[in-house]
């Protein structure tokens, strides 16, 4: 009983204070409602706002996800020079784990994030004062998904995302995509790319080749759908997509100032994935000769480069027709 009666007078202390700041910053409040609405979310953020500590480890973030849970990450302490274990772990409403990721931090830098709906490319917008979004419904169930972004160190190497579903009364994975290159959200795209109520996720896999570096690699595009209750690699069925990409860089390749090495390798591959093998092979070999001068600038073997390329085609899988 001494516990509610704490709650409720803290509650109406809060709504003096907000009323004050109101006055003094000249805040007009639709109603006390509203007032209470702020009161209301300042006491869920302030007095239940902090997840629990973990022995040995320091809370480098906390994530508000919704009424129910909450998310810490964490990092060993104290951290080497450079990088350190780290856990990321989702909370309910009793800060009861729910569900939990061991993760990889950088001493200085959390390289663990959250897909924020609301940024730029799953990232905050530096300046624009939103509050990020880290839960949106996904799959078409009603209930709220999130993505968590894993970046494992390394140069341009590599990220790991995974798709969560928090349901009314537990958490479950949906699905994990890895692979990726660079920081999260590098190289990944949330889209309705049809009529389904699932959006489908779209991750950018760039693959190098004997003939350059990492600019000059072909973008391979694979399509995650939402099938049987997870997330899963669901290219193949997505020909008509794969065909309107094909076409968007033909476009970029008619201009002969957008032309690059990296560009027409993705059209290759592109014409691959399409089941278009022997016309991708003919027109790699026909576009490389005005690539020449720069393969020899590189130290570059044309020939191996050509070989590797249709290395690469053989390997890609075919989507269905």
């Amino acid at each position: 009983m001494q516990k509610g009666e704490n709650v409720i007078s803290i509650a109406l202390a809060v709504v003096v204070v907000l009323t004050i700041l109101a006055i003094q910053r000249k805040w007009q409040p639709a109603s006390l409602q509203e007032v209470a609405s702020s009161a209301e979310e300042f006491i869920l953020t302030g007095i239940r706002g902090q997840v629990p500590d973990i022995a040995g480890y320091e809370r480098v973030k906390t994530f508000r996800l919704d009424r129910n849970y909450r998310a810490g990450l964490y990092r060993q302490s104290p951290a080497p020079l450079i990088f350190a274990p780290g856990r990321f772990v989702i909370y309910n409403r009793d800060n009861q784990p729910v569900f939990k990721l061991e993760t990889l931090e950088g001493s200085k830098d959390s390289w663990t994030t959250l897909y924020d709906f609301a940024g730029r490319n799953g990232l905050p917008v530096p300046g624009s004062g939103r509050r990020p979004v880290y839960t949106r419904n996904l799959t078409g169930t009603g209930r709220l998904d999130m993505v968590i972004g894993q970046y494992s160190g390394g140069d341009r190497c590599c990220t790991t995302a995974t798709a969560v579903e928090l349901g009314d009364d537990s958490v479950k994975p949906l699905g994990r995509i890895e692979g990726l290159a660079g920081l999260p959200f590098e190289g990944l795209e949330l889209r309705k790319l049809d009529k389904d109520p699932a959006w489908e996720i779209l991750a950018h896999r760039p693959q190098n080749t004997l003939c350059g570096f990492h600019a000059d690699a072909a973008d391979i595009l694979s399509i995650y759908g939402y099938v049987n209750g997870q997330y899963t690699d669901q290219t193949g069925h997505y020909a008509l997509y794969l065909a309107s990409v094909l076409k968007q860089n033909l476009g970029k390749w008619s201009h002969e100032k957008g032309r690059t090495l990296g560009l027409l390798q993705t059209l290759v591959s592109e014409y691959a994935a399409l089941g278009q093998r022997e016309q991708a092979k003919r027109l790699f070999a026909m576009s490389l000769t005005q690539f020449l001068p720069n393969l020899k600038a590189k130290g570059v073997d044309p020939n191996a480069c050509l070989e590797d390329v249709e290395n690469l085609l053989d390997r890609l899988p075919s989507v269905a027709p």
